[in-house]
């Protein structure tokens, strides 16, 4: 389905397959067997820069100290190191250490469970401001969570 004379059409709400190369309506099956196909170029994906590269290289928690064992059910190995405080807080998130390590049952369920996402979330608030301030943490992340 890579081929750029493919194109997918509608006509009375029905959508068929359409060559531009032979100008006509056809079959999948035609162009897996087509002599004019040419596939599309797939563009390179951007690289991380240097200072993100080097912020996940160096994560650490300070919720944890065993980044090997899963911090949500404390039974699994890590499968990978989450974010607590996500989207445009991501970076500061990982530059003061408010990561945890999760198995990939965990890291689906952090997406899902929104009383667990609020549960770790408050303990890694509470965390902050015995090691910073409240007012660090206002600063850095923008608006009080929960």
């Amino acid at each position: 389905m890579n081929c750029i004379h493919l194109k997918i059409r509608t006509k009375q709400y029905e959508k068929y397959i359409y060559c531009k190369q032979k100008r006509k309506k056809i079959i999948f099956k035609d162009c897996i067997n087509c002599k004019h196909k040419e596939f599309k170029q797939v563009k390179e994906l951007k690289k991380k820069s240097n200072k993100l590269k080097q912020l996940e290289t160096k994560r650490y928690s300070i919720l944890t100290n065993n980044l090997n064992i899963c911090y949500i059910c404390h039974k699994r190995r890590k499968d990978d190191i989450h974010e607590i405080f996500g989207g445009s807080n991501r970076q500061i998130s990982m530059k003061y250490g408010l990561t945890i390590p999760t198995c990939r049952e965990c890291h689906s369920d952090w997406d899902t469970n929104k009383e667990l996402r609020k549960r770790i979330q408050e303990e890694a608030k509470q965390k902050f401001y015995k090691l910073y301030s409240e007012e660090k943490f206002l600063k850095e992340f923008g608006k009080k969570y929960i």
